[in-house]
């Protein structure tokens, strides 16, 4: 962790920094003595809880940014952790750049797909939507019923922009939903991926 403040503290060409002076004075408090930087649950831990105490909201997104810039392992941990922050700005922003990621282990988004609160479902069906994996079909399936209408008409979202046989079959379940907004957004992700008009 040291080297890497080390070398994020140097200038760039311009004279400006990789990363603000406020991520890099965390990085450097961050890591407990004892671990690791292979410790991920230790280091995931002390960044929220730092996040946490920051009271200004621009400075958190200013460092949440920040931090989505860094490659380390915890930082997916730490943006799905925020998926479930009060602030829907900052879900917002978490799942901007969970939608960008590469190196996130795709089980663990799918594992959070199942957990509480209702928007944490509703952000990682955003983050599947947005990767288009008809791998997630099958994940989805899981919150079709789910007694939350937006975690719903999320999940016909999510299910319009993957396509597919599968992902049209869940469609028409969700046709039949009692919420006429649910039944809504299934008819628009249906329309989006099928050559055929409901009315």
């Amino acid at each position: 962790m040291t080297r890497l403040v080390k070398y994020l503290r140097r200038s760039q060409g311009d004279g400006s920094q990789i990363i603000d002076e406020q991520t890099l004075d965390l990085l450097e408090e961050l890591r407990p003595p004892d671990a690791q930087e292979s410790d991920v649950e230790v280091i995931t831990k002390a960044v929220l809880r730092k996040i946490d105490i920051l009271q200004n909201r621009d400075k958190k997104i200013r460092l949440l940014r920040s931090l989505a810039q860094l490659s380390h392992p915890w930082v997916c941990t730490v943006l799905l952790e925020l998926l479930a922050d009060p602030s829907e700005e900052i879900r917002d922003l978490a799942v901007r750049e969970l939608s960008g990621r590469d190196d996130c282990p795709i089980l663990t988004i799918y594992q959070k797909l199942t957990q509480p609160p209702w928007y944490v479902k509703s952000a990682i069906l955003r983050i599947l939507s947005s990767r288009k994996d008809p791998q997630a079909v099958k994940h989805i399936q899981e919150v079709i019923d789910d007694p939350n209408v937006e975690v719903k008409r999320s999940a016909a979202q999510a299910l319009g922009e993957i396509g597919g046989k599968e992902a049209r079959t869940l469609l028409v379940r969700l046709m039949k939903d009692t919420n006429p907004y649910v039944r809504l957004a299934a008819a628009e992700a249906l329309e989006k991926i099928c050559d055929f008009r409901f009315s």
